[in-house]
């Protein structure tokens, strides 16, 4: 791949994940209504940290399988999408994220996204990790199908939807 290739197929695959994040934090969101409106932006910043972690795993894992043949392309890819994530989700740079390399199966991963999400929010909130639990299958199987899509698409029709979305992303969000 091209430069130019790596940076079109991260970029369309970061802005897909990162519209999955918000639509998936939003419904997260609605489960918590009775909290303090004091608490939102905190809620909010720390469901999208921790889904970024998470889906950027997603994705990193399912380049390095579908570019097994191909480890250079694999490599610079996921250094682009690291970037991309670490810096649009203001991820942790300690190293905290390769806690999902260890885990072998979704409901592992969701126990460790439970886990983090209750500790940085200081609460259990049964409802909201209810809802995680219920639809995190749909939203990893939504990313991996976003992951495949930035792999075999034309690098133009890419480029089209990078275009549009950034065109219609609303000031402050990644």
């Amino acid at each position: 791949m091209t430069q130019e290739e790596i940076r079109i197929r991260s970029m369309y695959l970061f802005l897909a994940c990162s519209r999955a994040v918000e639509q998936l934090k939003d419904r997260l969101v609605t489960t918590c209504a009775s909290w303090p409106p004091a608490a939102a932006p905190r809620l909010e910043g720390s469901l999208r940290r921790e889904l970024g972690m998470l889906f950027r795993y997603w994705t990193t894992r399912r380049i390095w399988v579908r570019l097994d043949s191909n480890e250079a392309d694999a490599k610079l890819l996921n250094l682009a999408l690291l970037r991309l994530f670490t810096d649009g989700f203001h991820l942790p740079r300690d190293g905290s994220g390769l806690r999902y390399a260890e885990l072998s199966t979704l409901a592992d991963e969701v126990r460790e996204l439970s886990h983090r999400i209750t500790n940085a929010l200081g609460v259990e909130h049964p409802p909201l990790l209810a809802e995680l639990q219920g639809s995190i299958a749909q939203w990893r199987d939504a990313v991996l199908g976003y992951t495949t899509e930035a792999l075999e698409r034309p690098v133009d029709q890419l480029a089209t939807h990078v275009k549009a979305w950034a065109e219609r992303r609303p000031e402050g969000q990644p």
